[in-house]
């Protein structure tokens, strides 16, 4: 008798810019989906005022840099002052992996899973994402820097994004995101 074959798990990259939305459309996403695990990002960067303790895995530049060397990362970059890094995840052929991470993530990812899928999310404009990162307690040095940066962001994005959507609505937006999703899985599961 044949074994039946181990399902690959699906990656789902949610990347954007700083303030375009993309935690609160994450989620939403576990919330709705309990076939989706979170990986959790690590950073250097201090923790903000208010910010939830499971927001990313807050770490020395030691320890990351001591986690790069024995290759224990997906993807990493320096986003100015700061690394960022999603860690290998540990993979459940049971549950789909989601990476909520910055675009130069998003295209490492895209190098190493190209059958990944990539979303795309946009802020409904640029005032809307300077009070979405105000909001969140970033000061206005890294606010200014963030939105001078994004434009670039968006422009790479949109050629790695398998869907792109602009995050004017939230429930709207995880449905979206949710259709592509269904769309992959149930492609994956005919081929």
């Amino acid at each position: 008798m044949a074994r039946p074959e181990r399902r690959v798990p699906l990656t789902l990259v949610v990347c954007g810019a700083g303030g375009a939305g993309k935690g609160s459309i994450v989620a939403e996403l576990i919330q709705r989906d309990p076939t989706l695990w979170l990986s959790r990002s690590w950073t250097t960067r201090v923790q903000r005022p208010g910010e939830p303790d499971d927001a990313y895995v807050f770490v020395s530049p030691e320890d990351f840099e001591a986690r790069i060397a024995s290759g224990g990362f997906l993807e990493w970059a320096r986003f100015f002052e700061y690394l960022y890094g999603t860690p290998m995840p540990d993979i459940d052929p049971e549950r789909d992996v989601v990476l909520e991470i910055d675009v130069q993530g998003a295209v490492q990812i895209r190098e190493r899973d190209p059958a990944a899928l990539v979303v795309l999310v946009l802020p409904p404009s640029r005032e809307e994402q300077r009070r979405r990162m105000h909001h969140r307690g970033d000061d206005a040095d890294h606010v200014a820097k963030r939105l001078a940066k994004s434009d670039a962001e968006e422009d790479i994005g949109r050629t790695l994004a398998d869907l792109i959507i602009v995050n004017d609505d939230l429930d709207r937006a995880v449905t979206a995101v949710q259709v592509s999703l269904r769309e992959r899985r149930a492609t994956d599961a005919s081929e």
